[in-house]
């Protein structure tokens, strides 16, 4: 009689403890599969997220500057040989090897101009690509449009009497970077619309909610109109980049774009990544130790079971060694039965755990997310729950076939 013979058997005969041990390992490896799922579909969330809150690569004209010190008195530094950024520079960061990993790119111009008797800094952008960047922006009003159409900051709209006070004031409201409109409750309304810069009326097309930020001070326009008001054609102060940053080489990045502009200066902002990246790390580690604890206890249940399979089934081994079944031949029937109690729960929990994670997925992510078959987890889990009934299996197996043969006269 074949071992595999007698160790489907005993399968079938003992369908309760088997069905049991089959559950136990896909209660195990279906948590862990479900969490590893639901943190990579949330990781790419979180990432695609976090690239979209900010830049994190600023790239600025290169120059040189010189301390001044005379007669023991510091003089403010000076600057020489100032480059200059090109619109083309902007479409030259498109070109680098990494440009897939790279998700914004939103080039300024910036520049004091007089407005109504005061220095206001004046902003040239793309709008589309700002707004995108600079998602937590709350505008009263709509987003610009034409030529014409500002986009004034908290700060300056309030110096230039553009908006008042009020404690319930609705206003139509677009929100910066998705360009969803609503209705939102601002502290202020807007009541004045129009503004003269540069001998030239324009339509002040919203007023950006208060951010704490530099923002606040500026009036932003539409950047080949201010290139043109400020005298400036075809220049460029900065340029911000946003790198989708939850698995991008920053410096990598950072040099490619050097090396395609000669001229500027390409920094990291190294705090933002640094966060950015230890956001996703955190939620990884996260799921990887719950997995483990999971895991942990299936594999204490297992064992267990079978400890108290070997003690149940001391009379069966007993007999089988007297009738001249070696060590060796007791080791290889269990290790059947373990091996395919431990092959199907690993696939039903692979199967359950991709389930669950698609059924809740939709409560953990705030933007739709295109669930993502991944046959190579199917494969891990399986491989994971025979690795896991083996080792949890290994001690009462050999005790097993450690058993002596007298003890089958003790039934006899």
């Amino acid at each position: 009689m074949r071992i595999s013979t007698i160790a489907f058997a005993n399968l079938k005969r003992r369908k309760g403890k088997a069905v049991f041990l089959t559950i136990g390992i896909a209660i195990g490896i279906g948590t862990a599969v479900a969490l590893l799922s639901l943190s990579s579909s949330i990781k790419e969330e979180i990432g695609s997220q976090l690239d979209r809150f900010g830049a994190n690569i600023v790239v600025v004209p290169q120059s040189n500057s010189l301390s001044l010190d005379y007669g023991g008195l510091s003089v403010s530094s000076v600057s020489f040989d100032v480059k200059q950024l090109k619109n083309e520079d902007a479409g030259s960061v498109l070109d680098i090897p990494y440009r897939d990993r790279i998700s914004i790119v939103s080039p300024k111009l910036l520049g004091a101009v007089g407005v109504e008797g005061r220095e206001v800094l004046l902003a040239g952008v793309d709008f589309d690509s700002e707004l995108t960047l600079k998602r937590w922006w709350h505008i009263a009003g709509r987003k610009p449009e034409s030529d014409g159409d500002l986009l004034v900051g908290y700060e300056v709209a309030r110096a230039l009497s553009l908006i008042e006070p009020t404690s319930a004031a609705t206003q139509h409201v677009s929100h910066g970077g998705s360009h969803q409109s609503g209705e939102d409750q601002f502290q202020f309304k807007i009541v004045r619309d129009r503004l003269q810069i540069g001998g030239r009326e324009h339509q002040v097309a919203g007023v950006i909610s208060q951010t704490g930020g530099p923002e606040d001070q500026i009036i932003f326009g539409s950047l080949g109109h201010v290139q043109s008001l400020l005298n400036k054609p075809d220049q460029l102060s900065l340029i911000e980049v946003s790198a989708l940053c939850k698995d991008c080489p920053v410096g990598d990045i950072v040099a490619q774009i050097s090396e395609r502009i000669p001229h500027a200066k390409v920094s990291a902002i190294q705090q933002s990544v640094r966060a950015r990246s230890e956001t996703v790390e955190r939620l990884t580690r996260f799921s990887a130790a719950v997995s483990a604890v999971v895991l942990a206890i299936g594999a204490l249940m297992i064992f267990t079971t079978m400890m108290g399979s070997v003690i149940e089934r001391t009379k069966e081994i007993g007999v089988l060694r007297a009738i001249g079944f070696r060590k060796t031949h007791i080791i290889k029937g269990l290790m059947i039965e373990v091996a395919v109690i431990s092959i199907l729960g690993g696939a039903l929990g692979w199967g359950a755990g991709m389930l669950a994670s698609w059924l809740v997925l939709p409560y953990f992510a705030e933007t739709r997310i295109v669930f993502e078959f991944q046959p190579a987890l199917a494969i891990i889990a399986v491989a994971a729950g025979l690795i896991i009934g083996t080792l949890s299996s290994f001690y009462p197996i050999v005790r097993a076939s450690r058993l002596d043969p007298s003890e089958a006269v003790r039934y006899v």
